[in-house]
């Protein structure tokens, strides 16, 4: 897929999206275009800022609402913040990873990235200032009839927001990032990246709870209410069947997280590239950290190995 003017979606009156392989909003207001996200690269912010050209001509695009520092999502924002001087908006904790790059391939890693893993654009595409700061509850108006209030979705990212946009219409779209994953994306990839499952899981929750007409998950097919209900049921099943696995391959024999990692891939049928070991090999690290927390698995070092198991009941 391209990002392109043909490929738009209207959802109201002055809110729309870009469906690609990072879902894209935009909205418009008579101070100029906002984008929720900007896609993956330089290249797809160029298709942006030429899209929303054809789309409103004579408006640029002032404002980009990033959901959460991830480079498919905010790799358009340095070279749409040159072309056309636009804002970038973000949450307090992502401006930090955005105003220095490098972080999240270290985050991802968990050390220094060597270069095949650069490759695998990681990292954001250069640095560039954050202009405003977005906080969660706290709502915002884009020109006179845009009400923009920021949902704080934590697990998959730190400070993630879902940003959701009314329309003076009385219709609202809510851009979920990547606190819900579309079926496509769960069926394809089945262990999505996260730091927290708990909170992904209370994330998904509240997502729910929040009434919308239109739900945008970052990957996947926009949504009604009725339909969001059973793509978050669907999200919550399975960060509980990873736990769930990784407990019954502990139970068969003790292991280190690279065999855990090995065992876990081997179930699901993934022959992991360098890119897959990195993300599910980060993101099963995250799991074990949070069923440690809840007594789920436990640790020993042994042999100058950090080996997990699952706890021995107490007689």
């Amino acid at each position: 897929m391209a990002i392109s003017a043909d490929r738009f979606k209207k959802l109201t009156e002055h809110i729309g999206c870009f469906p690609d392989t990072t879902n894209i909003g935009l909205i418009d207001t008579e101070e100029g275009l906002y984008l929720v996200d900007s896609g993956n690269s330089s290249d797809d912010g160029k298709a942006l800022v030429e899209a929303a050209s054809k789309l409103y001509p004579g408006k640029k695009i002032v404002g980009i609402l990033c959901t959460h520092a991830h480079n498919d999502h905010c790799g358009g924002n340095k070279i749409i913040k040159e072309m056309t001087g636009a804002k970038i908006w973000a949450s307090k904790k992502a401006t930090r990873i955005l105003e220095v790059p490098e972080t999240i391939a270290f985050i991802f890693w968990g050390g220094l990235p060597f270069s095949s893993i650069n490759e695998q654009s990681f990292s954001a595409s250069g640095e560039y200032q954050v202009d405003c700061t977005m906080v969660a509850g706290e709502t915002f108006k884009l020109g006179k009839n845009i009400s923009v209030m920021p949902v704080l979705l934590p697990g998959h990212y730190f400070e993630q927001l879902g940003i959701l946009v009314s329309d003076s219409d009385g219709h609202s779209a809510f851009f979920l990032g990547d606190a819900c994953f579309g079926s496509d994306m769960i069926k394809k990839y089945w262990i999505p990246y996260m730091i927290d499952p708990v909170e992904f899981r209370s994330s998904i929750k509240k997502i729910m709870d929040i009434d919308s007409d239109f739900y945008v998950p970052g990957h996947g097919e926009t949504c009604d209410r009725e339909k969001i209900q059973a793509i978050g049921e669907m999200n919550i099943i399975i960060t509980l069947e990873t736990e769930v696995l990784i407990q019954n391959v502990l139970k068969k024999a003790d292991m280190t997280h690279e065999e855990l990692l090995e065992a876990i891939a081997d179930y699901a049928g993934i022959e992991m590239r360098l890119g897959q070991f990195v993300l599910i090999g980060s993101t099963i690290k995250s799991y074990l950290g949070s069923m440690y927390n809840r007594g789920m698995v436990t640790f020993r070092m042994d042999s100058n190995r950090m080996v997990w198991s699952i706890p021995q009941p107490e007689n």
